[in-house]
């Protein structure tokens, strides 16, 4: 495992999963979780990063890097709004950026991040609503359907991971998620 307190641009871009969860949009600020556990700041630690490359396009980040009390890793990206094909692309683009950028700075290969780093995509489901009325735009099924799937998921043993980021498991992470704002709730008191 990788203790990544040992790293400088960890240390100073500390936050709260609540801070790295703020949406601002629209003159209104809306927080994804009230949670108050410490994270990194991975949106600032690629501002940092970036900086002395003196690039002309700026790679994307997710969100937050979350290591909870045994020490395993969590990249977690929060969207709060409706997801289409378009935020599914930038999300997909977010993990790849991340990767990048988290691998050179801790010297290590993608097949250690794959054994011990996990990615959870905390979206709002009110924000992504039952029918979908085009769906060659959209991605996002209905929370009708969701709900069939993760309780088919669960009967079977297996999670139900939405908007096709699936892909990243067992290729980048040891394992991959996507969970309502509750469902993280949940997940966080466990």
């Amino acid at each position: 495992m990788i203790n990544i307190s040992g790293y400088p641009i960890f240390n100073i871009n500390m936050s709260t999963l609540k801070d790295t969860s703020i949406d601002k949009r629209d003159n209104t600020i809306i927080y994804m979780t009230n949670s108050i556990l410490p994270a990194v700041s991975f949106d600032k630690v690629k501002d940092d990063y970036v900086k002395k490359l003196g690039l002309e396009i700026v790679p994307m980040s997710n969100d937050a890097l979350f290591v909870d009390k045994a020490g395993n890793i969590t990249f977690i990206e929060f969207k709060n709004g409706y997801i289409d094909k378009t935020k599914q692309f930038s999300i997909r683009k977010k993990i790849y950026d991340s990767i990048l950028i988290f691998t050179d700075i801790v010297s290590i290969g993608i097949s250690a991040m794959r054994q011990f780093i996990e990615y959870i995509l905390v979206y709002n489901e009110t924000e992504n609503p039952g029918v979908i009325a085009d769906e060659k735009k959209h991605v996002q099924s209905s929370t009708s359907f969701d709900a069939f799937a993760k309780s088919m998921g669960n009967l079977a043993n297996v999670e139900y991971v939405a908007f096709g980021i699936n892909i990243f498991k067992k290729y980048c992470f040891k394992d991959v998620h996507t969970f309502t704002q509750n469902e993280f709730e949940d997940f966080l008191k466990k």
